[in-house]
């Protein structure tokens, strides 16, 4: 034999040996669980002083040892009888008890753990903190490492059936402590709030979580409220840091992916993996549960039940004024609102009811009333569901409020000519002049509504020293401006065009123009693809200005006046897609920052 096949086989050799040996020492380490002989000495023993190497080296066994299902229901049996000594003095014991993974084994010896767990909290209150904060921390998707099931997601939001029977023991064992301790629903609202998860966390963590959250309130109904505000407030914070414009350049990019990459050279559809914005796509899953969860409520067995849309109703009405209204740059959320409105005509009339009650109250700040209109001429003007009686009571009311606060002005004997005094009044009139604008066909099918258009006198609106047409949103004036010529209703255009050959700031600051005011429209198209399903049925897409006759006459009146032509080079009226691309996405009037 050479000397280089020795060497080679000496080596080899060398690493067999070295692998055989690493298993060894492997299986060595490995603690082999020993059922205690006598628990109730041990724990006495502990106590008192007498041994306490016994009880150090069980609580070790236990934290170490791979204990089997027969195992673990023998020693859960042997502490059960021994539970009245699981004081403060056992805490750690405690702890590694409830560190043993138990959902996914064989129902005994789950039903078993289920049964130590309810014991230990009915006879020591004192670790029922612990014992829920262990539960809380189960809401999660299944790990690999620790765990001899794959977390897999789930298929539209359903729950594998490995993932139903692992969160159903853990809601079997919550439930039945909220029963035994009533007050630990305080120290469960505090682990669910603590243990909530990251908004950059997988969305199937969120998707989990959430899901484990809803369930909660089927069996502790008292906690809807609380629930439901938490799990808005942390999808506000998903919503914020997922820009409408981010996820539509996703949607576009997949679009004119799917375009190119439909077909490969040889003719065959090409499979990859669509790519998604991350956090929109964790926003649109968790949505996606939500508005089930509303309808569902509503809607048990598929029947409308007045109650249940009654009692969710109010717990998102305080939902809304305490997290959405004051929310700044938020997208999605607020559609559930808009989406429970869709269900019953009493509810959209009430939620309208109320923002206007924000709206005209003195008693709100200013910033709240901007956006209490913002919301209030938003669903009047997308939402489908909402009945032309509603829209023209809205505009009869905002239109009696602008007059009012314009006669309080004009008998001023001098008016304050800042702007920031007045900037509830601007939005309230740049409402007014959006929902006419964008419900208007519907206001003038029917000549009663016309003639209520005409009895506005809004006119007077657009010509009083307050120059809302100068503060408002341009794309708003535009289309109001051909609505109301169209129709006789007013003529904004002399007042634009000294608006636009003024072009004076509005607020100056520390030479520095700080004009125009800012606010949003918050039910601008949603753009979430997947939850976008129970949305778009009630929701209303702008469908242009104007009429061909109605064009046409607009042609005519600007062949007779050149002052036209000055305001209508960037607003055209034969585009019908320009208009739905101008009327979406807009920043409008409403906010100041300081």
């Amino acid at each position: 034999m050479s000397v280089v096949s020795t060497r080679s086989t000496s080596l080899s050799s060398i690493l067999t040996t070295s692998g055989h040996r690493a298993k060894q020492r492997e299986k060595w380490s490995r603690v082999v669980f020993v059922p205690p002989k006598d628990l109730k000495k041990t724990l006495v023993n502990y106590e008192t002083g007498a041994d306490r190497k016994s009880y150090d080296a069980l609580i070790c066994m236990i934290r170490d040892a791979d204990i089997g299902d027969n195992d673990l229901i023998d020693l859960l049996n042997e502490i059960r009888q021994c539970i009245s000594f699981l004081g403060p003095n056992h805490k750690l014991l405690v702890e590694v008890i409830l560190n043993i993974s138990w959902t996914t084994r064989c129902e005994e010896a789950a039903e078993a753990y289920k049964s130590f767990l309810e014991d230990l909290v009915c006879v020591h209150i004192y670790h029922c903190k612990i014992v829920i904060e262990r539960l809380v921390t189960e809401f999660k998707p299944l790990e690999r490492s620790t765990s001899r099931l794959q977390a897999t997601p789930w298929e539209n939001s359903i729950p594998s059936p490995e993932d139903s029977t692992r969160l159903t023991h853990l809601h079997n064992v919550l439930s039945k402590i909220l029963k035994i301790v009533p007050m630990s629903s305080n120290l469960l609202l505090q682990s669910l709030t603590t243990r909530f998860p990251f908004f950059k966390a997988p969305t199937h963590n969120h998707e989990v979580y959430i899901h484990s959250l809803l369930h909660i309130i089927s069996y502790a109904p008292d906690l809807r409220g609380e629930i439901l505000s938490l799990i808005i407030n942390r999808l506000l914070v998903i919503d914020v840091n997922a820009p409408r414009s981010e996820i539509e350049e996703y949607n576009d990019e997949n679009d004119e992916d799917e375009e190119v990459f439909k077909i490969d050279e040889a003719g065959i559809e090409k499979s990859r993996k669509e790519e998604v914005h991350p956090i929109g796509h964790t926003l649109d899953v968790c949505m996606g549960m939500i508005l089930k969860f509303v309808e569902e409520t509503c809607y048990p067995g598929g029947v409308l039940d007045p109650e249940g849309v009654k009692g969710i109703y109010f717990h998102l009405l305080d939902v809304f004024e305490k997290n959405i209204l004051p929310t700044y740059a938020s997208h999605h959320v607020q559609f559930i609102w808009f989406y429970l409105c869709s269900f019953k005509r009493s509810i959209v009339e009430a939620f309208v009811n109320w923002l206007w009650g924000r709206v005209s109250s003195p008693n709100v700040a200013p910033v709240l009333r901007q956006s209490a209109v913002c919301y209030l001429a938003s669903l009047v003007a997308r939402g489908s569901f909402v009945p032309i009686s509603l829209i023209t009571r809205v505009i009869e009311e905002m239109s009696t409020w602008i007059h009012s606060y314009i006669s309080t002005q004009d008998s001023l004997e001098c008016a304050n000519s800042d702007v920031r005094i007045h900037t509830v009044f601007y939005a309230i009139c740049q409402a007014l002049f959006y929902v006419i604008a964008f419900r208007h066909k519907d206001l003038v099918d029917v000549k009663k509504n016309l003639l209520f258009l005409q009895s506005l006198n809004l006119t007077k609106m657009v010509t009083c020293k307050l120059n809302p047409l100068r503060m408002c949103v341009p794309v708003v004036v535009q289309h109001f401006a051909a609505v109301t010529r169209t129709y006789q209703l007013a003529y904004c255009y002399t007042v634009m065009e000294h608006n636009a050959r003024s072009n004076l700031p509005v607020v100056e600051t520390s030479n520095r123009l700080t004009a125009w005011l800012d606010t949003f429209f918050p039910f601008d198209p949603y753009v979430l693809p997947n939850s976008s399903s129970r949305i778009s049925p009630i929701y209303l897409q702008y469908r242009g200005t104007l009429n061909l006759d109605a064009e046409e006459k607009l042609e005519k009146l600007e062949e007779e006046n050149d002052e036209d032509d000055f305001m209508d080079v960037s607003f055209s009226h034969s585009d019908t897609k320009n208009h739905l691309d101008k009327f979406s996405y807009s920043t409008s009037p409403g906010f100041i920052h300081h």
